[in-house]
């Protein structure tokens, strides 16, 4: 696979105020309250090894445990032992748990995690390993169980697991099974979808989940297989339960209401709004029954949701020790944690999260501990053989659609007015619909209960009438000379549903059709600290892409 990458402006997608001044005032912005964002490698300071040499061999000897479980290339066992040397330090990027390997952004925080320990590891002469932080505490189901592909007629499709809903169980403790999540209809559909050759089916298992896993260890699976032999480290939060709690506790017994309204009052004297409010904000969670309840604060202390009492910094403290495992810190509070645990230094993450990590520098002087820099991640929009075709028959550019150009949505080839089997079509469905409804009086007269038949089948004719104009139409627009099979695929291929592709798409459609094994190229080509938005322009047709 070759392929070409063109940088773009970094403020093509409208990006916050935060970012914004990110941007535009490195490497220490204004407001910032000491948080570095480095545009350079060179001059980066090495950072201050802060862990004891036990809790770095501890901390080795659990990693290493826990990845070999997942047989993973010996480049992942190797960058786990050398956590025990003193000296060795990590780049961090996360995100939760993704079905088929989620949204392309994953992708991009783990090559963007490899590249910047790389260029650090040159630069200081020592071990920076990179780890991704697959953030299994979170109980989100409904924004993780799903991806979007783009079946054979350029549509998009949402590929889901069935049987989960949203609740407050962490993704960790939900459990898979082929007979309840329908693992095997999901294959069955993105064969069929994906037009996949048996090299492609084979490829498949490398993203579908197994029953009996988690859908966190599915995705720590997922992860090492595609990036293993680049020595990523994956990090499940419940490997190291017991020294993230240990910190937690210490962390608590802190002044964290003050040292976060103290963020707050900075940030907003530079014009900046907090992200997350932290006197209302989820600071950790307690698992009860299998579920997290989230802690807030009270006026005399702590409290968690629902419950009518409060405690005391120093009890809270306590009952984290006491058990340790039931555990786990919000968004506010997991960066301090991590860096406790592990020697950070540096953090890979969307402007989201840029966020709110700008109102933790006081809050990380309070706990002791370092401010490692905040390294806004790699964006990148993959762009297809196909989806480049479809361009240069349109005669538009990758630039103009990522900026919305309104000029693109102007019909190049001027309007054709449709057939008038489509009209007539879409007003049966409606009429047809409304007539059936005409009878259920009539019907209830003979049984109440055929009433709600009628209303069911009413509803299903035209649903199947709809879905036939839907297809005719879809036809006609192939048909008609006016390009819309090529805006279709650009559009769901480069802003699918309104949004920037790495948030909807997945490697999933790239990795079934062909190797990856031009991973290591890119990653060659890629900076380490990406200042623009990059497209990736694969040069070769992929052996098994849709026709255009």
């Amino acid at each position: 696979m070759n392929f070409e990458l063109e940088h773009l402006r970094a403020d093509l997608f409208g990006l916050n105020a935060t970012a914004r001044r990110a941007l535009s005032e490195r490497p220490s912005p204004r407001g910032f309250d000491g948080l570095r964002i480095p545009d350079t490698i060179e001059g980066w300071p090495r950072p201050e090894d802060r862990l004891e040499p036990d809790s770095r061999k501890e901390l080795a000897s659990v990693l290493t445990r826990a990845l070999a479980a997942f047989e993973p290339h010996v480049a992942v066992l190797d960058a786990a032992r050398s956590l025990a040397e003193p000296g060795t330090f990590v780049v961090i990027a996360g995100q939760q748990p993704g079905f088929l390997g989620g949204p392309l952004y994953n992708v991009h925080k783990a090559l963007h995690a490899v590249r910047l320990a790389r260029a650090l590891g040159e630069a200081w002469g020592t071990s920076v390993v990179p780890i991704f932080w697959n953030h299994a505490d979170d109980h989100d189901v409904a924004e993780v169980h799903h991806l979007w592909i783009q079946n054979p007629n350029l549509d998009l499709r949402k590929v889901g697991l069935a049987g989960l809903s949203s609740g407050r169980r962490p993704l960790s403790r939900i459990i898979l099974d082929t007979e309840t999540h329908q693992l095997e209809a999901v294959r069955a559909l993105l064969v069929q979808d994906l037009a996949l050759d048996e090299a492609g089916v084979r490829r498949l298992d490398t993203f579908l989940p197994r029953t009996g896993e988690s859908m966190s260890n599915a995705f720590t699976r997922h992860l090492l297989e595609v990036f293993g032999r680049f020595g990523l480290v994956v990090v499940e939060p419940d490997w190291i339960r017991e020294e993230l709690s240990r910190a937690l506790a210490n962390l608590v017994t802190r002044d964290v209401r003050g040292a976060l309204h103290a963020g707050e009052e900075n940030l907003r004297a530079n014009d900046l709004e907090p992200a997350i409010e932290g006197e209302t904000a989820a600071l950790c969670f307690h698992l009860e029954d299998g579920e997290r309840r989230a802690l807030r604060f009270a006026e005399d202390g702590y409290r968690l949701d629902g419950e009518p009492g409060s405690r005391t910094s120093a009890e809270l403290a306590a009952e984290i020790v006491q058990a340790p495992a039931d555990w786990s810190p919000g968004a506010l509070l997991r960066p301090i944690l991590q860096d406790r645990v592990l020697p950070t230094a540096a953090y890979i993450g969307g402007f989201g999260e840029l966020a709110y990590h700008v109102q933790l520098p006081a809050l990380r002087r309070e706990a002791g501990g370092a401010l490692p820099p905040f390294v806004p991640r790699l964006s990148m929009t993959w762009l297809d053989a196909p989806t480049r075709v479809a361009l240069e028959r349109l005669d538009w550019n990758v630039r103009d659609v990522l900026a919305g150009n309104p000029a693109l949505a102007a019909d190049p080839r001027g309007a054709e007015s449709e057939p008038d089997v489509l009209t007539h079509l879409t007003t049966l469905a409606s009429r047809t619909r409304e007539d059936l409804f005409g009878l259920r009086e009539d019907l209830a007269a003979l049984d109440p209960g055929l009433a709600s038949q009628l209303k069911r089948a009413a509803n299903s004719v035209r649903d199947v009438i709809e879905k036939l104009a839907t297809k005719a139409r879809r036809v006609h627009d192939n048909q008609s000379g006016r390009g819309r099979r090529h805006e279709r695929r650009i559009q769901n291929a480069l802003l699918p549903r309104g949004q920037p592709q790495e948030r909807v798409r997945g490697l999933i459609e790239f990795a079934l059709r062909g190797e990856l094994d031009w991973l290591e190229a890119l990653l060659a080509e890629l900076e380490p600290l990406p200042l623009e938005h990059v497209v990736l322009s694969l040069s070769e047709p992929e052996s098994n892409s849709h026709p255009t």
